[in-house]
């Protein structure tokens, strides 16, 4: 076939190139992984316990088994996110800084700050709360021991 009648062909049929259909395959498997893997976060979620979150709440170190999933589903949120836009475009490799460069660097920066910050709130939170407990037994505790030290001390006295 000529290039002439090869383009009149394309004009008058439709025609989806193959990147696009498995790229489209590939978007449904994400789809479907992502929407999964929200179920499978939900059911952890509720069997772990943590379903009200509080100070008042003990936690077990086996509760942070959540994490991973949160990091599964960021990545399968990409993937799918990835696959969408290869429908219609061709994606940058990652060295040519396109898509597929600034969702992965924003995702590892996303997950190191809010790393940081919850570190950061848990220990400002412990810190002025354990402060805000000490200092309030500590006067509580040293004000009912003085009186009764006083009481017992002074009672002593006036025995002798």
């Amino acid at each position: 076939m000529s290039k002439n009648k090869l383009k009149q062909h394309e004009e008058l049929n439709l025609h989806i190139p193959k990147r696009s259909f498995y790229s489209f395959i590939l978007f449904i498997i994400g789809l479907t992984l992502t929407i999964g893997m929200f179920y499978v976060i939900i059911d952890s979620w509720n069997f772990l316990g943590l379903e009200s979150l509080g100070i008042e709440t003990e936690y077990q170190l086996h509760d942070l088994m959540i994490i991973p999933l949160f990091i599964i589903q960021s990545i399968l949120i990409s993937f799918t996110v990835y696959s969408f836009v290869s429908i219609f475009k061709k994606l940058k490799t990652y060295e040519e800084e396109g898509l597929i460069y600034y969702i992965t660097w924003i995702i590892l920066a996303g997950i190191f700050f809010g790393i940081l910050a919850g570190i950061l709130v848990g220990i400002l939170a412990g810190i002025i709360l354990g402060i805000l407990v000490g200092t309030i037994l500590g006067i509580l505790s040293g004000t009912i021991w003085g009186i009764l030290a006083g009481i017992l001390v002074g009672i002593s006295e006036e025995i002798k």
